[in-house]
């Protein structure tokens, strides 16, 4: 058995994990949603991708041909926005294993900034082709998803249920009209919110790539007010302050957003402030998330480890969130081995392991 398959793949049925993997400044998050009754009725969704040469940063590729080395494959790849950060390395996957759909904002952007990331993300899209193509708009129906034909289409993921909270359709449309430079400008406006069920008593986890102060304030809180609370929060824009801020200037800070969320977990997906080319993640901001969660030890900085986050649902609504270091060991870029199946000893990183009422350390082993 291969790192990724004992650390990713779960040995119980009917369990719906999110790996939030660490990817350095940069954001991809692995859902592994079940299926059905059985051990091995699982599906794989990839949210968001980042593949560059960051120490330690997992690599997707390696880490995918040990995950599906004997069983599985990837199903579908859900985009929040197309910046390098959050669909890089996406054609090197495809080109790999290859998988079904395409989820996306279908923003265009118009700045050669992102030129590159884009043209990546449109060869995946004809690969994968008009049939499989799918658009994020903002809905206050469950398990909806907008089809290239512009029909709103039900769509179920397994067992679980969804909803797209963001970007909405006249958002979209008013973006598109505007010049490349305005486009680009506004491109965490129009990105993609989702969120995510699961379990007879519902547990929850919002995906909200960089959707910023903007998007929140004049586009969702006030639309999707009663959609909006959450169990685990994964942090907008790498903890950047923009989530609450325009700037650092900014006086007005907004915060309805999350005091409707009311999250119990927190995951931010940046490397060390120090290693950060933007100091991610911004002390104000982390202040400011610190000052709307119970418990500071249930915000999980990634860079902090380094380490990914998992974090489980089961059927009867019991969440568990713990950190893991091996696939950073077996994948991470400054590491030689190839994960494979002889690498196969715990972690010795202090985890987490978490519920709404407890929280117990795990002491390191050996």
């Amino acid at each position: 058995m291969t790192i990724a398959e004992k650390v990713i793949k779960p040995t119980k049925a009917k369990i719906f994990r999110t790996v939030f993997l660490y990817t350095g400044q940069g954001e991809s998050t692995l859902m592994v949603i079940p299926t059905g009754e059985g051990v091995d009725d699982y599906m794989y969704i990839l949210v968001d991708s980042d593949l560059d040469k960051e120490p330690k940063e997992i690599n997707l590729v390696s880490m995918f041909k040990d995950l599906f080395k004997n069983k599985g494959s990837l199903s579908t790849f859900i985009n929040t926005h197309p910046h390098k950060d959050h669909v890089g390395g996406i054609r090197e996957v495809y080109d790999e294993i290859e998988f079904d759909e395409v989820w996306h904002s279908n923003h265009k952007p118009g700045d050669s900034r992102h030129e590159q990331p884009y043209k990546d993300l449109k060869y995946v899209i004809d690969k994968v082709g008009k049939a499989n193509e799918y658009h994020l708009l903002a809905t206050s129906k469950k398990n909806q998803i907008r089809n290239t034909d512009e029909d709103d289409v039900t769509k179920k993921l397994g067992l679980i249920e969804y909803q797209v909270i963001s970007p909405s359709e006249y958002l979209c449309e008013d973006i598109e009209e505007g010049k490349a430079a305005e486009r680009d400008d506004r491109i965490h406006e129009q990105c993609g919110v989702i969120k995510f069920t699961y379990g007879s008593t519902p547990r929850s986890i919002m995906i909200t790539g960089d959707s910023d102060k903007c998007a929140w304030k004049e586009h969702i809180t006030d639309s999707y007010l009663k959609s909006l609370p959450c169990d685990v929060l994964s942090a907008s824009h790498h903890g950047s302050r923009t989530f609450f801020k325009k700037d650092a200037d900014d006086e007005d800070v907004y915060e309805k957003h999350i005091e409707e969320i009311k999250p119990d977990y927190i995951i931010i997906s940046a490397p060390e402030q120090k290693d950060s080319p933007y100091d991610h993640p911004h002390d104000d901001a982390m202040d400011l998330y610190k000052k709307h969660i119970d418990d500071e030890d249930n915000i999980f900085h990634l860079g902090s480890g380094p380490y990914s986050v998992i974090v489980d649902i089961t059927d009867d609504g019991t969440i568990t969130v713990e950190t893991d270091t091996e696939l950073i060991e077996a994948y991470g870029n400054d590491n030689d081995d190839d994960g494979g199946d002889k690498k196969d000893e715990k972690s010795t990183s202090r985890a987490y392991v978490a519920s709404r009422t407890t929280r117990i350390d795990n002491q390191p082993m050996g």
